[in-house]
């Protein structure tokens, strides 16, 4: 059933998804969802001053919930979402392995199936879905261009972990809160609980580091960006990373997530 609705998605035109998108946003923006209201929360909180920014983001929200089917639906459409690049490509040619980095900056799928395309051996960790009939079908799809899969659990990090040491590329979105262990750090001089597996891997200096990241492109929806960095780096660093990247395209994060939660002191979290 999954496929068959992916199936549909997949064969609408950008226009149109754009459309019901814009309609789903405004939705969420009249009757002030949570998706909108955790957006504003966190863009205040993190001091940025354009108004139109929460309205803009929730748009942007709305898209990339849509493109998720639309790719999943025909993974080849990912080419259609983002300008062609050729720096994975590159990378993979080195006689390292690639540790990158990532945060959710637009359709996140719409990356993951670029770098499983272009980099082979490709892990990739992920939080499966609840309905096991949804996640199987996902998973396969996700999979489909010879990535492996992690679940962000005990287990699946133990498996990541074990290919990261045979010399396999790794991916990993490190910008919500972890499940379990992380490190406190800042974003946006705001104090959250993060991911520290990037400052672990990194100190073993055994993979390139890079960081990638989606911001607006020029002919289409997504532009791909890269970053090497030649020296290993702490979760604040990496932070700062993200910061920079938000800043060029602050719309297209994912604000919608409670990243300011699990905090240390009386306050738990903002919401």
């Amino acid at each position: 059933m999954f496929l068959i609705l992916f199936k549909l998605f997949s064969i609408f035109p950008l226009f149109l998804l754009k459309a019901i998108a814009s309609l789903f946003a405004q939705c969420l923006i009249i009757f002030s969802l949570s998706p909108y209201r955790i957006t504003k929360k966190n863009i205040n909180y993190c001091g940025f001053k354009n108004k139109k920014l929460a309205r803009n983001s929730i748009n942007m929200t709305a898209e990339t919930f849509l493109e998720y089917p639309y790719i999943w639906g025909n993974p080849r459409n990912y080419h259609k979402l983002l300008e062609h690049n050729e720096e994975l490509h590159q990378i993979s040619q080195s006689d390292k392995p690639s540790l990158i980095f990532t945060l959710h900056m637009g359709c996140v799928d719409v990356m993951l199936f670029h770098s499983s395309y272009n980099l082979p051996n490709l892990n990739i960790i992920y939080t499966p879905a609840k309905n096991k009939n949804f996640e199987d079908t996902v998973r396969k799809i996700r999979q489909s261009m010879a990535a492996k899969l992690h679940t962000a659990n005990v287990s699946g990090m133990k498996e990541l972990y074990k290919n990261y040491l045979n010399g396999e590329n790794v991916i990993v979105a490190c910008d919500l809160v972890p499940h379990h262990k992380g490190t406190y750090s800042k974003l946006f001089n705001k104090p959250c609980f993060s991911i520290d597996l990037i400052e672990k891997l990194s100190k073993k200096d055994t993979h390139n580091l890079h960081f990638v990241y989606l911001t607006h492109g020029n002919n289409k929806k997504y532009k791909f960006n890269l970053e090497t960095i030649n020296r290993p780096i702490s979760t604040d660093e990496m932070n700062n990373f993200f910061e920079k990247a938000i800043t060029e395209a602050p719309d297209l994060y994912g604000w919608e997530y409670k990243k300011f939660r699990k905090l240390q002191g009386e306050v738990k979290n903002i919401y």
